[in-house]
């Protein structure tokens, strides 16, 4: 919900976050249904037995549903509160550590094929966190899948306090008489930037780099649980933290920022997961025994 209490989602592809918890359900309910027909049950009764796993992806996805909402509050929130942005002192960090516009300076190697593979990389960031939470469910792996889960809570919740103590628009729009053309690109990136066009000077979602965050998230939980997903999307997330620079969306200090709040992420989420787990048996005086995950 909007600062106008409309209800509606102003960043173009977050559905597809839902897209992929609603199509993991829809895997589990035909999952459950097919075990319960092999057990020789009638068509109602193995739809009676396949819902309530269905309806419990939902359930466990919840918390991160919840977070896109909240994003979708501090998008036209955050300007009623936070009216000014501190860009120039982002913009002067990055000075100092480069002595360059980094966004205007990548400029320079700027072509149709370099634009389309950017936009590519950045777009996962709409599906990869989804895809990873997907694997782990299906597989039965709920320990992981919940911290995992936490993780990522956590991470969009530092991220989102770093929205409301930073304020920033990022280079597209605080620099934009550095970029007086697009980048160039055929249909497909255009399309990109022109959604990027309409929410201009709208959100201050720039520090820190949610999108270096969240896959740095997923990176550090595949390197853990899923070696070959590791491997199989480095590449594209390296590719994707470069893209938030060539993009003109962020500054190098919002990536550096990013990749801090994850590290925090990664270390709190599994340790509030256990917690929480074996806070009932502490209340109940029972000893408890909680076994870390490797790499936590």
């Amino acid at each position: 919900m909007s600062a106008t209490g409309v209800w509606r989602f102003t960043a173009f592809d977050h559905p597809r976050f839902l897209q992929c918890f609603a199509g993991l359900a829809l895997l589990v309910l035909g999952r459950a249904y097919l075990r319960a027909r092999a057990d020789d049950q009638a068509v109602w009764g193995a739809l009676r037995e396949a819902l309530p796993p269905a309806l419990r992806v939902l359930r466990d996805f919840f918390p991160f549903f919840l977070g896109l909402l909240f994003y979708e509050t501090l998008h036209d929130l955050t300007p009623e509160v936070r009216p000014e942005v501190v860009d120039a002192h982002l913009i002067a960090i990055d000075r100092a550590l480069f002595g360059v516009d980094v966004s205007q300076w990548m400029g320079r190697f700027a072509s149709p094929l370099l634009t389309h593979v950017m936009v590519d990389c950045y777009m996962t960031y709409f599906i990869a966190p989804g895809m990873l939470a997907s694997v782990l469910y299906w597989r039965g792996e709920r320990a992981h899948f919940r911290e995992y889960m936490v993780s990522l809570c956590v991470v969009t919740l530092l991220g989102y306090g770093g929205y409301l103590l930073v304020p920033a628009v990022g280079p597209y729009v605080y620099q934009a008489e550095l970029f007086p053309a697009r980048l160039p690109g055929g249909e497909y990136t255009h399309f990109f930037i022109a959604q990027l066009d309409s929410l201009k000077g709208v959100a201050r979602d720039c520090f820190p780099s949610m999108h270096t965050a969240h896959t740095t998230v997923v990176l550090a939980f595949a390197w853990r649980y899923t070696r070959r997903l590791f491997w199989a999307y480095l590449p594209v997330a390296l590719g994707l933290y470069v893209s938030t620079v060539y993009l003109r969306m962020h500054y190098v200090v919002d990536v550096f920022a990013g990749l801090g709040v994850s590290a925090a992420a990664v270390y709190l989420g599994p340790r509030l997961e256990r917690w929480w787990q074996a806070a009932p048996l502490l209340e109940a005086g029972e000893p408890v025994t909680v076994k870390a995950q490797p790499g936590s």
